[in-house]
C-alpha cells in the first residue's frame, strides 16, 4: 500500500521552508515554531539514537542543508523541557518495521502516511494511537485511523495564470481540458499520483464518484486516454520547484501542483498573474505513526502528538509553508488574506475528496506505466 503523503511531497515541505527562510519572511524562531509543532523538522543526523530522556522525531529532511544546519529546536522542548532530537532520514515503512523486528528501534514519532499506518499495523510492528491522550475532535474527518492520525493535509490544486488566459479563469477540471477557449501550456504531475482524479472529473464525473469510476479497467482507460488526448499541450513537472518555475517562468497558463507551491506563488508572482481553486482538488493527509518499543515511551510519543494539535501552532504552519491544519480547530483562526488557499477551510474541504490510498496500493503500478505511455508516446 503506498503512503498518502508521498516521499516527494515530505522533501518538498523543508524546500518550501527553506525558500520562505531565505526569502527573509519567516523569522528563524517563527520557522523553529511552525517545524516543531508539525513534524517536518531539520535533521540533525541519520545516525540519532533516542535516550531516555529525549524524544527522536523522524521526517524526511529535505535539501536545504543550509537553512537545516542553522535551526536546532522546536517548541515541544519549550513547553516540556523534553529534548527532542531530529532524524532526517526518512521514516519508510520498512525502515520502521526493520527497526521493530531487530529490537532496534531509536525513533519515537515518525511522520508517515496513511497506507503505511494501515500496513504497519496489521504488521503489528506500530502502536495504535492512544484517543484518551491524542483528541480526534481535533483532526479533520476521515484523517483517523487506528495505527495513525493525521498531522498536516496539502492538495492537489487547480492552478492558473489568469493574464495568459486573458482574464478568462478555469475553475474547473473541464477547463483545463478546453484548450480552445483556456489556450496554452497545461502541468501534470509526471507520477500519476493526484493526476487520473482530474481526468475523471473532467469528464464530468462527480468529486464523489471519481475512485468509483476508476475501479474498473475502462475508468482507468478513460482517464489516460484525457491526456493522450491533451498531450500536445502538456509539460510534465517532476519536483515541487519544478511546479513552481514551469508558472514563474510563464511556460504553462495552468496546471495540478501541490497547494503548498501555490502558497509560495501567490506571493512570488504579479498581483493578477496567479490563482487557484480547490473545486475538484484531491485532499491529501501526512499521518503520525509510533514504533513499538519506542525509547521514549508510548505516554511521551502520544504527548507530542496531542502537543502537535495546537490549532495555534498550525495555522502558523499554514502561514509560513502552506500546509493545512489537521485540526478544524485552526480554521477561524486562519487570517481572512490565506483563507482560500488552506486546502483544509471548510469551503475548500467542501469542493475536494480524499485521496484514496487502497485505490493507489491496489492500481498504482498499472496506472503509473499507461500513464507515463500517454505522456511521451
Amino acid at each position: 500500500m503506498t503512503d498518502s503523503v508521498d516521499h516527494e511531497f515530505r522533501r518538498d515541505l523543508v524546500e518550501v521552508a527553506a525558500h520562505r527562510y531565505r526569502e527573509g519572511r519567516l523569522t528563524r524562531r517563527g520557522f523553529i515554531a511552525a517545524l516543531g509543532a508539525l513534524g517536518v523538522l531539520p535533521m540533525m543526523g541519520k545516525g540519532a539514537m533516542a535516550q531516555a530522556s529525549e524524544l527522536v522525531i523522524v521526517n524526511w529532511g529535505g535539501t536545504a542543508a543550509d537553512i537545516i544546519k542553522e535551526v536546532l529546536g522546536d517548541t515541544y522542548t519549550a513547553e516540556t523541557g523534553v529534548p527532542v532530537v531530529i532524524d532526517g532520514s526518512g521514516p519508510s515503512a520498512g525502515k520502521i518495521r526493520a527497526m521493530v523486528e531487530s529490537g532496534a528501534v531509536v525513533w519515537d514519532v515518525c511522520d508517515s502516511g496513511p497506507g503505511s499506518a494501515i500496513i504497519l499495523g496489521q504488521q503489528g510492528v506500530i502502536q495504535p494511537i492512544d484517543y484518551n491522550v491524542v483528541d480526534k475532535s481535533k483532526v479533520i474527518e476521515g484523517a483517523t485511523w487506528e495505527y495513525g492520525v493525521g498531522n498536516y493535509v496539502y492538495s492537489y490544486v487547480l492552478a492558473s495564470n489568469p493574464k495568459m488566459l486573458g482574464g478568462n479563469t478555469p475553475q474547473t477540471w473541464a477547463d483545463v481540458w478546453n484548450v480552445k477557449d483556456f489556450p496554452g501550456m497545461r502541468t501534470f504531475r509526471k507520477s500519476v499520483r493526484g493526476m487520473l482524479e482530474s481526468a475523471t472529473m473532467a469528464m464530468g464525473v462527480a468529486p464523489e464518484d471519481v475512485y468509483e469510476a476508476l475501479g474498473t479497467q475502462d475508468g482507468i482507460d478513460a482517464a489516460i486516454d484525457k491526456f493522450r488526448q491533451l498531450r500536445e499541450n502538456i509539460i510534465v513537472w517532476g519536483s515541487g520547484s519544478d511546479s513552481q518555475n514551469l508558472f514563474l517562468q510563464e511556460e504553462v497558463s495552468m496546471g495540478n501542483i501541490w497547494s503548498t507551491r501555490a502558497h509560495l506563488l501567490k506571493d512570488e508572482m504579479e498581483e493578477g498573474s496567479f490563482t487557484v481553486t480547490f473545486n475538484g482538488g484531491v485532499l491529501s493527509p501526512g499521518v503520525w505513526v509510533v514504533p513499538n518499543d519506542n525509547p521514549a515511551g508510548t505516554e511521551e510519543a502520544m504527548k507530542f502528538i496531542a502537543f502537535a494539535q495546537d490549532p495555534e501552532l498550525q495555522v502558523k504552519w499554514l502561514e509560513l509553508i502552506g500546509s493545512g491544519p489537521a485540526n478544524p480547530a485552526a480554521s477561524p483562526l486562519v487570517p481572512d488574506a490565506l483563507k482560500p488557499w488552506n486546502p483544509s477551510s471548510p469551503e475548500n474541504l467542501a469542493t475536494q475528496i480524499l485521496y484514496n490510498d487502497e485505490w493507489y496500493a491496489k492500481n498504482q503500478i498499472a496506472a503509473e506505466e499507461l500513464y507515463v505511455d500517454a505522456l511521451i508516446n
